[in-house]
């Protein structure tokens, strides 16, 4: 029976053929007043299983889907730290969509969890979870599981403020101060200290300062190949680069070769005292044990010194990156050059990024150019 009468209501059942064999059922989720609405609805249904859409999957709980999605398609497929966005993601789904069909997941309902997440929170933790679960929902849809994108056109938005982290940076004034204060009572065996006077000179991400090696360090050609990370958070060991781009050579300063050379110096003196060897080869690690510095003894040492130096609110480490970008750009050092220093897949990367202070130095240089022209009228130049 295709359609049939239940008391005083029409609904529809249909059955049909696997494409592995077997038979599946559809039944009517909705009640029809009449029995022509029931038929035009079964209609519907079979023409779009004979289009390829497997409508009784979507009898799947959202949950279980993205589970499934989530260990099928997206786990150990890119780095750990992706797995653990997504795996974060999956309990997100968990706890708001619980007991959710596919077939029974709403624009209004995704959207309403989506705001009602937002706010408390920052826009780009909204938008992080939105883009697993969209990407995960798409897929649905492109297997016909599903026929409407319930993701569509829904807005993920944050009420919380946030600072992107390429606008946390030091100027120039407080860089100056900054190290000054880092160098006074520095030591050679002080390696976070190192670190940080490397990140400033060459812009590298934590994990790449960590990851590289003595045969990287090229002290003749004053250059270091930056070719591998360590993985700090979870493998603790190494690990490859963040993209192919990120494998690079970085030309440093005189202090800074100087500074490897003492490093160098001092962790040979240390093994051949200790009769310990640095068996990764480190160039970044303890002089006691050669054990990798946490990038929370880094933070915490960036704090300290952040606070002798008058400068508020303290930064990380990875601000020391963006830090060396913002310092260079004001200099005016070519964006192409400094897309290559800093290992971006492209300039357009770069120039998203650091947005900020381009749209700065182009007010800067409006401002120049007014001038310019005012002073062709013998008008005062006006800074």
């Amino acid at each position: 029976m295709a359609v049939y009468k239940r008391e005083n209501y029409w609904s529809y059942r249909i059955s049909f053929k696997k494409e592995n064999g077997k038979y599946g059922r559809i039944n009517s989720d909705k009640k029809y007043r009449t029995k022509k609405e029931a038929q035009l609805a079964e209609s519907a249904i079979k023409n779009k299983l004979s289009k390829g859409f497997h409508l009784d999957e979507g009898e799947t709980l959202f949950t279980d889907y993205f589970e499934e999605w989530f260990k099928i398609y997206k786990k150990g497929k890119l780095s750990i730290e992706n797995d653990v966005d997504i795996n974060s993601t999956l309990n997100f789904v968990k706890a708001n969509f619980d007991g959710i069909k596919l077939k029974n997941l709403t624009r209004k309902k995704y959207q309403e969890v989506l705001n009602k997440y937002g706010e408390e929170r920052a826009t780009a933790t909204v938008k992080k979870k939105h883009t697993y679960m969209r990407a995960c929902i798409k897929d649905a849809v492109q297997e016909g599981v599903i026929y409407k994108d319930p993701t569509y056109r829904v807005r993920a938005i944050g009420n919380a403020p946030t600072q992107k982290e390429s606008e946390k940076f030091l100027t120039e004034k407080q860089l100056i101060i900054l190290t000054k204060n880092l160098m006074n009572t520095h030591k050679v065996e002080y390696t976070s200290r190192n670190i940080i006077f490397f990140q400033i000179a060459t812009g590298c991400r934590f994990s790449e300062a960590l990851g590289l090696t003595w045969d990287c360090v090229d002290f003749e050609k004053k250059r270091v190949i930056i070719n591998k990370t360590w993985d700090y958070k979870y493998t603790k060991f190494f690990s490859d680069t963040k993209n192919f781009s990120s494998k690079r050579s970085i030309t440093i300063d005189e202090k800074t070769i100087e500074l490897l050379r003492e490093i160098k110096l001092e962790q040979t003196k240390f093994e051949l005292k200790k009769n310990i060897r640095n068996k990764h080869n480190l160039v970044f690690c303890s002089f006691d044990s050669f054990q990798v510095v946490s990038n929370n003894a880094v933070n915490k040492t960036l704090k300290k010194f952040c606070e002798k130096s008058g400068i508020t609110p303290s930064i990380t480490s990875h601000a020391l990156r963006h830090t060396h970008a913002s310092l260079l750009l004001f200099k005016n050092v070519n964006i192409k050059y400094l897309s290559k220093r800093l290992g971006h897949n492209s300039i357009t990367t770069t120039l998203q990024t650091y947005s900020h202070i381009i749209d700065e130095m182009e007010q800067q240089e409006s401002r120049h150019v007014d001038n310019i022209i005012s002073s062709v009228y013998g008008i005062k130049e006006v800074k």
